[in-house]
């Protein structure tokens, strides 16, 4: 009997890509473009892998399991797919770290960044982080922060530092922290959450947003200003498409020399009209 071959690295080189099936739970397994690959026993072939790396060159590192791509590298499990000039694979960790114009596709939205890190299975994308200049292309905006995470699984996406979310035509919103679920429709800003259109801004801790920021909720030292109103309150809800605000809670308005202190108040503001609800105080200053 023969004593069996170990063979420390493999390198794949081709002027087609090369494929690599993270399939294997005991070791790597690389398609030579030499020699035909022998047909493995079907006791020994894995359940229809899903997740696959292609390259112009692959540096396999056979005893840590540890692999070099570069030249259109490409991850995917068959719904979310990474692209970059360059990445290193951690086998052993079910880690990658992507470079040179990464992207990620996922249904969540397109993600690129200085650097991405994705984490995987031997079936699925499990996280991607992107960091430096991170930014999330989705279907009503874009999502740009310091970094980036998204967990295709669950429909999550998470974004923090100095993180903007941008929706046409000129809605900007902006926080310390942004959590975002695509099939709720539904994002959640907090640290300073602030959002800004054409007609003033609504700033408070923490601002929960619904469809394509249709209508949003303020909460936590609401401060916001209107055309030429400026209110602050405990609670708000912004209704951007029929312009209608709701302040709720300890409100107070001021406008062209008006104070008015009041318990709720509906402001209209494009059309400059509000009404107050509950006991209500109002004061006007006259300019001598």
């Amino acid at each position: 009997m023969k004593p069996p071959v170990s063979v420390a690295r493999v390198t794949l080189s081709a002027l087609a890509a090369a494929t690599l099936w993270l399939g294997m739970a005991a070791g790597l397994a690389v398609p030579s473009a030499a020699a035909p690959a022998a047909t493995p026993s079907p006791a020994a072939t894995p359940a229809s892998p899903r997740l696959s790396v292609t390259a112009d060159e692959l540096h396999v590192d056979a005893p840590t399991r540890m692999v070099t791509a570069a030249g259109r590298v490409r991850i995917t499990d068959g719904t979310t797919t990474a692209t970059a000039a360059k990445a290193t694979l951690y086998h052993r960790e079910g880690r990658g770290v992507l470079t040179g114009q990464a992207k990620v596709v996922t249904p969540q939205g397109v993600l690129e960044g200085g650097e991405i890190t994705v984490l995987y299975t031997t079936t699925a994308i499990t996280r991607v982080v992107a960091r430096g200049k991170a930014s999330l292309d989705v279907e009503n905006g874009l999502v740009s922060a310091a970094q980036i995470t998204i967990v295709p699984e669950t429909d999550t996406v998470t974004a923090g530092g100095e993180v903007t979310f941008f929706t046409p035509p000129d809605l900007i919103a902006t926080g310390a922290k942004l959590v975002y679920r695509r099939t709720r429709g539904e994002a959640i800003l907090e640290g300073r959450a602030r959002v800004q259109s054409r007609d003033g801004f609504i700033q408070s801790e923490r601002i929960e947003a619904f469809g394509r920021w249709e209508r949003a909720k303020a909460t936590g030292g609401v401060h916001a200003v209107l055309r030429d109103m400026e209110l602050r309150s405990v609670a708000a809800e912004v209704f951007l498409g029929e312009r209608k605000a709701v302040f709720a809670g300890e409100v107070r308005l001021t406008q062209a020399g008006r104070l008015l202190a009041t318990e709720k108040l509906t402001v209209w503001y494009a059309a400059g009209r509000f009404v107050a609800e509950g006991q209500t105080r109002a004061r006007i200053e006259t300019t001598p």
